[in-house]
């Protein structure tokens, strides 16, 4: 990785500093799509931290978030962008001012995510972008970014939104994904034009494996009852009980497992 040294500004500071040049040098040499790069760009009434353009002619601007921002300037940013035609990817610094507690490339529970990675969540379908920082005298080096999906607690007491004198945040599980390059993918989710790179979308692997176990189960002639428990055995400390019992739910809704009615209202009845 290519060193940094850090000279900060009044308006900007190290660390994001720091990453914006690291991530304009290192998607660059990685991501052969890339055709055009500048720091800074103007675009609209808005500056990108990063901006690249593809081969394809997609337009990208990175916004690299170090400091609290909230849901609404998140929006307001993505929905200046978008009317340009450029597609966004934000990537959080994990010790940073806005997340609500340190993020690192880990399987973790209750941790404390803040309203803006709880927003960036929802609208990267399932996914909040970070990378960290080495630190070493006075020059930084960048860790490969890394990807978190957030799950609510299976304890119904944690799931709701808790509230200090200065800030609000939620409790999480948090699932770890490696991203496998720095390639970019731009594409339309949910009404917005964003950039991510091509980690896969938890949620969907989650759904193959549990579908997988429900067939081997189900052709070994066991019982309902026996399948959740290897269900269970086999994902929950990867993925916690929460988030497995919302997928079977939306399998089951799907109609590619079938549980009995009194099953499936007992699972309901946990993640509701």
């Amino acid at each position: 990785m290519k060193e940094i040294p850090l000279i900060s500004t009044p308006a900007e500071s190290y660390s994001h500093k720091a990453i914006k040049l690291l991530l304009y040098k290192y998607v660059y040499e990685n991501d052969k799509s890339i055709v055009k790069r500048t720091i800074e760009k103007f675009l609209g009434n808005r500056f990108a931290d990063v901006y690249f353009q593809l081969k394809t002619g997609q337009e990208i601007a990175i916004e690299v978030q170090n400091s609290k921002i909230s849901p609404k300037e998140i929006l307001n940013r993505m929905n200046d962008y978008n009317k340009q035609g450029v597609y966004v990817l934000w990537i959080l610094y994990g010790e940073g001012k806005c997340v609500a507690s340190p993020k690192h490339p880990i399987d973790a529970k209750c941790v404390k995510i803040s309203v803006a990675e709880n927003a960036l969540h929802r609208i990267y379908g399932g996914r909040v972008y970070y990378v960290n920082l080495d630190i070493c005298n006075n020059k930084a080096t960048l860790r490969n970014p890394f990807a978190l999906h957030f799950s609510k607690p299976i304890k119904k007491k944690l799931r709701g939104i808790f509230k200090t004198h200065y800030d609000s945040y939620f409790y999480r599980d948090s699932i770890f994904t490696r991203i496998p390059s720095w390639n970019i993918l731009c594409t339309d989710f949910s009404g917005y034009k964003i950039a991510r790179f091509y980690d896969k979308n938890l949620k969907t692997v989650l759904k193959e494996k549990i579908a997988t176990i429900y067939h081997q189960e189900k052709k070994a002639r066991s019982k309902e009852k026996r399948i959740i428990k290897a269900i269970l055995e086999a994902f929950k400390k990867k993925y916690g009980r929460y988030m497995i019992y919302f997928v079977i739910i939306e399998l089951a809704n799907e109609l590619r497992i079938d549980f009995c009615r009194k099953i499936i209202d007992k699972i309901q009845k946990k993640i509701l």
